[in-house]
């Protein structure tokens, strides 16, 4: 299997700035002087063949089940040589519940996952129908509605999957501006509608706001994920109002609280 690894040349200048980014912003500021990676959180799958989560193995449930990411959670194992660091359990349910919000504008709703597989396999059997995961890792490739991406080829779509989506969820493997602008030609090939019309929810640094609303029109949410084992904080970015993405996440509230405690 292929490894993605950092961008070539840009090492240096892009661990001094996640080290800046980590000591203004971590809920886990006390391990910022462990090493830094460039990496996201949810992406991507394990690369053990042994942590593979076929469609057999799933529990189908029409209704919301959010026991789902709890077994997303206990299956599926971080492979830090893939970027992959998951979201807490309240995190993903909360995501979901935004994504759940849009499923419920009109019977006919799909949504495009790319790169975030944690959030697709913490749907229900339902929900899942009416979606697809695309991902590099090609231990997803038995799953229904999985197709492979690679951010590399942007362009490289399949034809049956040119528009059709009403929302698209993303959280690349690095945080940089030109993987960003790969995503974004990606999402925007699988959206329906002009981009007025288009519905995106994306995570990355808060550091990249401006970015964010510059490829989508997005905004920072008040909640913010819990990645337990990411050195520094990601923000949630939408470009519409989600009443599931109102509140500020509790998880880091507590965290930041116990951590002046502490002080």
């Amino acid at each position: 299997m292929v490894v993605m690894t950092r961008e070539d040349g840009k090492d240096e200048s892009l661990l001094k700035e996640l080290r800046e980014i980590s000591d203004k912003h971590s809920s886990y500021k006390n391990r910022s002087n462990e090493p830094i990676e460039t990496h996201r959180v949810v992406v991507s799958s394990s690369a053990s063949s042994d942590r593979n989560i076929s469609e057999n193995n799933m529990v189908p449930r029409d209704n919301v089940d959010k026991s789902e990411a709890d077994k997303f959670l206990c299956e599926t194992a971080e492979n830090s040589d893939l970027n992959q660091y998951w979201y807490s359990k309240n995190t993903i349910e909360t995501i979901c519940d935004a994504i759940r919000e849009c499923f419920s504008i009109s019977e006919g709703t799909r949504v495009a996952f790319i790169s975030t597989p944690s959030l697709f396999f913490s749907l229900s059997l339902k929900e899942r129908e009416q979606s697809a995961l695309f991902d590099f890792d090609t231990s997803w490739e038995s799953c229904s509605g999985y197709h492979f991406y690679d951010y590399k080829d942007p362009a490289n779509v399949k034809e049956e999957c040119l528009g059709v989506f009403d929302l698209v969820v993303i959280d690349p493997p690095f945080i940089t501006q030109s993987v960003w602008e790969n995503y974004a030609i990606t999402a925007k090939l699988l959206a329906k509608g002009d981009t007025s019309e288009q519905r995106i929810i994306a995570t990355t640094v808060n550091e990249n706001d401006i970015l964010m609303k510059d490829l989508f029109g997005c905004k920072p949410a008040a909640f913010q994920p819990s990645i337990p084992h990411l050195v520094y904080q990601y923000s949630v970015f939408t470009n519409f109002p989600s009443s599931a993405l109102a509140e500020m996440n509790s998880e880091l509230t507590e965290k930041e609280a116990t951590r002046k405690c502490d002080k």
